[in-house]
């Protein structure tokens, strides 16, 4: 692991945000480093206009015209407040023109829309200031008795500590005199982030000066990790490009794709993300295509200097795309896993649906949530070498796809047609190994569907009886050729129960009753008397995700958890027998285990405390509770004694016959407060993956131990898509796993290449 000098003292507070400082808004995209100054550039490109007095002569009402890069201070400041502390959100980016408010002193105050009432030192508006030269970031030492000022000429002036040099680099010169800036002893406090405060000094008080080196995270590099996070703060902007920071920062420890550089609703674009890792800091440098700077992030982990809540992510004020997130006690090491084969998909998400021997069946999402859905996509690929055989988009309407009985074929509605931008129902049948549509169903066109599913050797088209009718009726067709096989009219409030063409019957409740119809004739089957529940349908809670893991690779089995009345029934869907039950309440959630128990959640809300459920180990079949525990248990895997969740936000392993907690990653890993749409939990070996946040997480099953995370895997948070990131982020099949992502990458891994040391 890289190592660095001490740069700064013990005792400040350093949670950086990754970026340009706007103190040096384009000079230092065009330094020659061998040159100490450039000349002819104004302060316009790194520092700023100011007035040469220290009382300036403008007056309330006029208008001034600022360069990019001026400090701006929330309130006036005085020699009584540390040169560390000045509490600086904010530079001029761009050349802005103010209306002066309130003149007090050398300081002028004005008023902008989006950040509020600001104060500047006159110097900043004067023809003085433009005669400041950006130089390379300079170390430097001082004579005794020197003082930092305002500006050049102020009346404010410090004295600064032994300690300053520590935290400062000379950054500019004008003159006589020499602009510094001073890293913030706080960088970030709750939801505000801090800048470096730009001072300035006499020429003369300088004794020694030196370039800073380039190379900064090289092995042999004198910077430490706090140190770099203010040479990128103030040198790294959205003009640098990938040339320049390898030469500043020296070569990156991996290359990445990067996540998508886009907002939903635009073509994604991926770029490379470069990782520079050591044990105190991780930075992350993104590129778009064009090499050009687009984000940055500092991972930093919560020890004593650093103490804010885990899991944050602060953006500058002025650039949200540089961020510093505040993690667990430990950072990820990046661990290199080669796949088989990875596909590059055009939309965010990628989740496996379904798999055959020969082919995968994908669902892509652009996980935007409400008015941010634009696209969405069901494709295949070639199970063997990863290539697309055909993909079919749907716009931002709904999307549905059932494969058939004999996993060969495909039925897709969808209810938008993005080539045309019309709203147009479409049902097609498709052949998986080539996307050649064999039927289509065109449905009435006065009404709108209500959407497919499916049963045995069928597939089910849900339609209103008419338009504005609360009745509906039911068209039954051959999944085979698409033909009709027989009709069924239904009263207000039925509701179709079918999940997947592995269902035995078709599957419907009306009028107080569960009817299995034959789905080639229609005929009942078998039915059930059954009540309507007062229990809001769990299908109706976008944030649950879903009572049982699904198998992409085998058949569904029949059985099926149904709300009957105020109960849940377990019923075999054959026969209609029950073979267990327990009762339902309201806020009820629950998840089918691996191993068939169950973990029922009661109490909370989606939005409440962890503090607020009650979670339950239940064994339906025998009707006996294991334990009962305080808090929020779920997306749980079972492993012989061991019980993998995730508790309150955290990873955890519980003792499976007890509910004892035997390791929890709180100390280690940040916690996701609201832990939705991540995907579940996968064994290799001695090895526990999970993702969590943007990576692909690798523990150590025994104890928790944070080994590490998975080389060039995106994750995600894909909101309310948790049934989809559930079961399709992450399966394994034998010695392969397969791997979804967050920025359209789709890949299969070999189980036994993973290696990893976990004998620490």
């Amino acid at each position: 692991m890289k190592t660095g000098s001490k740069w700064q003292k013990t005792g400040y507070l350093w949670i950086t945000v990754a970026g340009i400082s706007a103190v040096l808004v384009t000079g230092f995209m065009l330094l020659d480093i061998n040159m100490e100054t450039r000349a002819g550039q104004g302060f316009g490109s790194t520092t700023q206009a100011l007035s040469a007095q220290a009382k300036t002569t403008y007056k309330q009402g006029d208008t001034l015209n600022l360069e990019a890069g001026i400090p701006l201070y929330t309130q006036v400041i005085d020699n009584k407040v540390p040169v560390d502390l000045m509490g600086i959100q904010y530079y001029t980016s761009s050349n802005e023109k103010i209306k002066v408010q309130t003149v007090r002193g050398e300081w002028i105050k004005f008023e902008d829309y989006s950040r509020g009432e600001l104060w500047i030192p006159g110097w900043y508006a004067s023809k003085e200031s433009r005669s400041v030269k950006t130089i390379t970031p300079q170390t430097f030492s001082l004579r005794p008795g020197s003082k930092l000022y305002l500006a050049p000429g102020s009346s404010t002036s410090w004295s600064p500590s032994p300690s300053l040099t520590d935290q400062a680099v000379i950054v500019a010169v004008t003159k006589d005199w020499y602009g510094v800036s001073i890293a913030p002893r706080i960088w970030n406090k709750e939801s505000f982030t801090y800048r470096p405060a730009l001072l300035w000094i006499k020429a003369q008080s300088i004794e020694q000066q030196a370039i800073v080196a380039d190379g900064w995270f090289q092995q042999d590099a004198l910077q430490s990790a706090l140190a770099i996070r203010h040479l990128t703060d103030i040198m790294l902007n959205k003009k640098t490009t990938s040339k320049q920071v390898k030469q500043w920062l020296g070569e990156p420890d991996w290359k990445e794709n990067s996540a998508n550089l886009n907002d939903t609703g635009y073509a994604m674009s991926i770029g490379q993300t470069w990782r520079y890792e050591r044990a105190d800091a991780q930075f992350l440098v993104t590129f778009n295509k064009n090499g050009k700077l687009a984000r940055t992030r500092w991972n930093i982990p919560q020890d004593d200097r650093n103490n804010v809540v885990s899991d944050w992510s602060f953006g500058r004020s002025d650039e949200y795309e540089f961020t510093t997130k505040i993690t667990g006690k430990s950072l990820p090491i990046t661990l290199p896993w080669k796949p088989i084969w990875t596909n590059q998909g055009d939309i965010n998400y990628t989740f496996l649906q379904a798999a055959t021997d020969d082919v995968l069946l994908m669902k892509g999402d652009d996980g935007g949530f409400s008015g941010g859905y634009y696209e969405g996509s069901i494709y295949a690929l070639n199970r063997h070498s990863g290539q697309k055989l055909w993909q079919i988009n749907s716009g931002y309407g709904a999307l549905q796809a059932y494969i058939d009985t004999n996993r060969e074929a495909v039925t897709i509605y969808t209810s938008y047609d993005p080539d045309q931008k019309e709203y147009v129902d479409r049902i097609r049948h498709l052949r998986l190994k080539d996307g050649e549509v064999t039927w289509e169903y065109t449905p009435k066109k006065q009404t709108r569907l209500k959407g497919i599913t499916a049963a045995k050797n069928v597939l089910i088209v849900d339609n209103p009886a008419a338009e504005g009718s609360s009745n509906g009726q039911i068209t039954v067709l051959n999944s085979l050729n698409g033909k009709t096989l027989w009709t069924r009219k239904l009263s207000t409030g039925y509701q179709l129960l079918n999940q997947s063409a592995e269902d035995p019957y078709v599957l419907y409740w009306e009028q107080n009753q569960l009817v299995a119809a034959d789905p080639k004739s229609g005929r009942t089957m078998w039915s059930l008397k059954s009540k309507r529940s007062t229990i809001e349908q769990l299908v109706n809670d976008p944030y649950f995700d879903g009572v049982e893991r699904l198998d992409s690779f085998a058949p569904a089995q029949p059985e099926r958890w149904m709300l009957q009345g105020q109960q849940w029934v377990l019923l075999d869907l054959d026969t209609g027998a029950q073979l267990a039950n327990f009762p339902a309440r309201e806020g009820q959630r629950f998840e089918e285990l691996n191993d068939g128990m169950m973990l029922i959640r009661e109490k909370g809300d989606h939005y409440g405390e962890f503090a607020d459920f009650t979670t339950t180990l239940y064994d339906p079949k025998s009707g006996k509770k294991l334990w009962v525990m305080n808090g929020k248990i779920e997306r749980g895997f079972v492993e012989n004694d061991q019980l993998y969740v995730i508790k309150n936000g955290y990873p955890t392993a519980l003792a499976y016959d007890t509910g004892e907690t035997r390791w929890n990653a709180q100390n280690t890993i940040s916690s996701l407060r609201f832990p939705t749409n991540q995907g579940s939990y996968l064994v290799i070996g001695d090895q526990l993956l999970l993702p969590m946040g943007e990576d692909l997480l690798v523990m150590d099953k025994h104890d928790g131990t944070l080994i590490g995370r998975v080389h060039d895997v995106v994750m995600g948070n894909p909101e309310h898509r948790g049934r989809d990131a559930k079961n399709g982020t992450m399966n394994r099949l034998g010695n392969e796993v397969y791997i979804g992502s967050s920025n359209g990458r789709f890949g299969i891994y070999e189980a036994s290449g993973l290696h990893t040391d976990i004998s620490r």
